[in-house]
C-alpha cells in the first residue's frame, strides 16, 4: 500500500486507535495531522496513522497536546520516542524520512558559533548562527552570517532573510508578534525567551524545555535596550 495514500475513513482509524472520533478530531483541530478531505470526509493515510500512534504513545508517557506540538516542531518521531537503532530499522516512517535534518537559525550578538550569545531581539542582532542537526539531533554543520538588516528597518526583511536561508526554527531573546507571525506563516517556528549561548539554548531545545516566551506588542512593551520601542 502507498504509504501517503488516504484510504481510512475516521470510524476505521478510530476501531484501529481505540480513540473516539472526536479525539482525532480534536487532534486536527491542533495542527497535530491533517487527514485529507474527500467528499468532505476524512481519510487518512499509512503515514497518517504511524503519527497518530506516535501522539498516543506521548499522551500515554504523560505529555500534553502542546509539549508533543512543541516536540514535533524540532524532532522527528523516532528521536522522540527515543526509539533504538533496531526499532528504526523496521519503521517504515523511518525507511521514508530517516534522512531528516534541521536547520536552526540562531540571532546572536557575535560570531563566536556555538560559543556565541543569543541576542535579545532578533532583528537587531548582528549575526545569525545557523545550526543543521541530523535525525539523532546531533550537530552536523555550522554556519555564521552578518545580519545584512540589523541597521535597516523594513517590515519582513530579516524574516525574509532567515526563510531564504531555509531555517526550520528560528531562535532569540525577543521578537515583535508581527514578525512572528510572518515566520509561521512561512513555515519557520518562531521560538523568543532564549537566553545564553547557542549551545546551551540548543541543549534546552532538545530536552524540550520550554522558555518564557517574549513577543514584544508595538507601543505597550520595550525590548532590548531600556527606552528603546519598535514596531517589529
Amino acid at each position: 500500500m502507498e504509504w501517503s495514500k488516504p484510504v481510512y475513513p475516521i470510524g476505521v482509524v478510530s476501531e484501529m486507535l481505540g480513540v473516539h472520533p472526536r479525539t482525532l478530531r480534536i487532534y486536527e483541530e491542533e495542527g497535530l495531522i491533517s487527514p485529507r478531505r474527500i467528499g468532505g470526509k476524512r481519510y487518512y493515510s499509512e503515514s497518517d496513522l504511524h503519527r497518530l500512534r506516535c501522539i498516543r504513545a506521548l499522551l500515554e508517557e504523560g505529555v500534553n497536546i502542546a509539549g508533543i506540538k512543541r516536540l514535533f516542531s524540532l524532532a522527528p518521531c523516532w528521536r522522540v520516542l527515543k526509539c533504538p537503532v533496531k526499532k528504526r530499522e523496521l519503521c517504515s516512517w523511518y525507511k521514508i524520512h530517516g534522512r531528516w535534518k534541521m536547520r536552526i537559525a540562531f540571532a546572536t550578538e557575535d560570531d563566536g558559533g556555538l560559543e556565541a550569545q543569543v541576542a535579545s531581539h532578533f532583528r537587531r542582532a548582528r549575526f545569525f548562527t545557523f545550526v543543521d542537526l541530523d535525525p539523532d539531533g546531533e550537530v552536523v554543520s555550522v554556519e555564521v552570517k552578518e545580519n545584512p538588516f540589523a541597521q535597516v528597518r523594513g517590515p519582513g526583511l530579516v524574516p525574509g532573510f532567515v526563510r531564504d536561508e531555509e531555517a526550520d526554527l528560528v531562535v532569540s531573546g525577543g521578537m515583535g508578534m508581527r514578525a512572528a507571525e510572518v515566520f509561521r506563516q512561512w513555515g519557520v517556528e518562531p521560538v523568543t525567551g532564549a537566553k545564553g549561548k547557542v549551545l546551551e539554548v540548543l541543549r534546552a531545545l532538545l530536552s524540550g524545555e520550554e522558555f518564557e516566551e517574549s513577543l514584544c506588542h508595538p507601543h505597550e512593551k520595550s525590548c532590548g535596550k531600556e527606552g528603546q520601542w519598535h514596531k517589529e
